[in-house]
């Protein structure tokens, strides 16, 4: 693969992707069309573990599968290492890992044969595959149909990185894995990472995702509607407040909720649990200002931040 004049390995610029087609027929139209993504753009840069995240229907497959040239796009570019994603197609595929979130390999082959097969397209890299193998503990002298979804899932794993890629794209990869065979698999992640190796991990494993990502994107609609660090998209979203006053000192609170950037605020017991976003200081002012009994702050967890992007959702779901 060419090197790219910049750091970005995978570059997406302004992707739009439209299925079906509309027809008017007289005062009538015909057909339906869907702009499953519009105007998506990010990069991945090397070196790096580039978290995507959104529910289903958000346009995350739609866009994996529009970078690995399965769809025709409306509209936009898409570049991986300076190449063109489809005219230059079989040149990116050479050190492409892939793993996909459906499990469709071939039922009566063995693990061996499978990962043999997938060999003869891409040069299998032993001494890679050796360190697969001791991490990954299926027994690949069975057939692939005859092993549970956990293990097929590994069998997966190894085929996809068995030539070493130096790119990998990951759609839900740790599927089905249990949680030993999952912290194996991303401290493997971090390995590759840290030899330089580039990682676009799809995951609705929002743990996994704030576990090993360096920089996360979050899709919406179609729409990306952040890209951040994990660490600064924690530091900027919110932080979670533990506070329980002395007695006599309890606020109501209303008192709480006219606090600027308060998301939101519960009562348990005699505890509050705050949510505030990015600026502390003046819940931190309100709360000093009482006698506390004990108190806590932290991050939020990246599922609570994921969650506030969504919220109108959560809303009409409650309203129903």
């Amino acid at each position: 693969m060419s090197t790219s004049e910049n750091t970005s390995v995978l570059q997406v610029s302004n992707l739009t992707k439209v299925y079906g087609r509309e027809f008017q027929l007289g005062s009538r139209k015909i057909g339906r069309r869907v702009e499953a993504v519009t105007d998506v753009s990010f990069s991945v840069k090397k070196g790096e573990i580039f978290g995507f995240l959104g529910p289903n229907g958000a346009g995350k497959t739609t866009t994996i599968r529009s970078i690995l040239g399965y769809l025709s796009i409306k509209s936009g570019t898409i570049k991986i290492n300076g190449l063109d994603y489809l005219s230059d197609a079989l040149e990116i595929r050479e050190g492409l890992g892939f793993i996909r979130s459906e499990i469709d390999l071939y039922g009566n082959f063995t693990g061996e044969e499978i990962i043999s097969y997938f060999g003869k397209f891409r040069p299998i890299d032993q001494k890679f595959l050796k360190k697969l193998r001791s991490i990954f503990k299926v027994d690949l002298t069975l057939d692939f149909k005859n092993l549970s979804t956990g293990n097929r899932q590994q069998v997966i794993i190894i085929t996809a990185l068995a030539s070493n890629p130096e790119f990998v794209i990951l759609d839900e990869p740790s599927s089905g894995l249990d949680p030993l065979m999952a912290t194996r698999f991303h401290r493997l992640l971090l390995q590759m990472r840290d030899e330089g190796k580039t990682i676009f991990l799809s995951s609705h494993n929002l743990t996994e995702v704030q576990t090993i990502c360096d920089r996360v994107g979050i899709i919406r609609k179609g729409k990306i509607i952040v890209i951040e660090t994990v660490k600064e998209l924690r530091r900027k979203s919110m932080q979670l407040l533990s506070v329980e006053f002395v007695d006599g000192e309890t606020p109501d609170l209303d008192e709480f909720q006219a606090i600027p950037n308060i998301f939101s605020v519960e009562k348990k017991a005699n505890t509050f649990l705050v949510k505030v976003k990015e600026d502390v200081n003046d819940l931190l002012k309100f709360v000093t200002s009482r006698r506390v009994k004990r108190m806590t702050l932290e991050d939020s967890s990246l599922e609570d931040i994921f969650l506030t992007y969504y919220k109108d959702e959560l809303d009409l779901l409650e309203e129903e």
